[in-house]
């Protein structure tokens, strides 16, 4: 596995009594092999309000959304659809999170791809639930395991 580097030059201390929430990493986008230019289906498109808890400890949208989109490589999907092949490879899922509105999609058929960019794009550590052995017994702990692609805005039609 390549060594993945960190795009900032500050040194973190990770030693033991220290507390570090890695998921505000940013790692160098050089490394990854992420596409110029998107596609999406507007069915793999995914919306969740955003929630948190009250004084009360109930939770409460706050009017927010997380906006998760499933893309894929737009030039590998034209020479797909030139080919007339199926297959488009693995999609990227690319979230913005805050987001005030939902994306608007009218004018785009439900099979259609739909061309989309991003501002911002950034590669965190994504914190994911995992399932490991202690004291005898599986339990549930949350594990850095994951990379999450993470964007701040996006224009659809581009």
């Amino acid at each position: 596995m390549a060594k993945l580097k960190l795009a900032a030059t500050n040194k973190i201390s990770l030693t033991e009594g220290t507390e570090q929430d890695l998921s505000i990493l940013k790692f160098d986008l050089n490394q990854f092999k992420l596409p110029q230019n998107f596609v999406a289906l507007a069915k793999e498109i995914t919306t969740k309000a955003d929630k948190e808890r009250t004084s009360l400890g109930e939770l409460v949208e706050t009017g927010k959304l997380t906006i998760s989109f499933k893309v894929y490589d737009r030039a590998l999907v034209e020479l797909a659809i030139a080919n007339q092949l199926s297959e488009f490879g693995a999609p990227i899922t690319i979230t913005i999170e805050n987001q005030d509105s939902l994306p608007i999609l009218d004018k785009f058929e439900a099979d259609e791809f739909i061309p989309i960019s991003f501002e911002n794009l950034s590669v965190s550590p994504k914190k994911v639930q995992k399932k490991s052995y202690a004291n005898g017994s599986m339990v549930d702990t949350w594990q850095f395991a994951e990379l999450k692609v993470s964007a701040t805005n996006y224009k659809v039609g581009a």
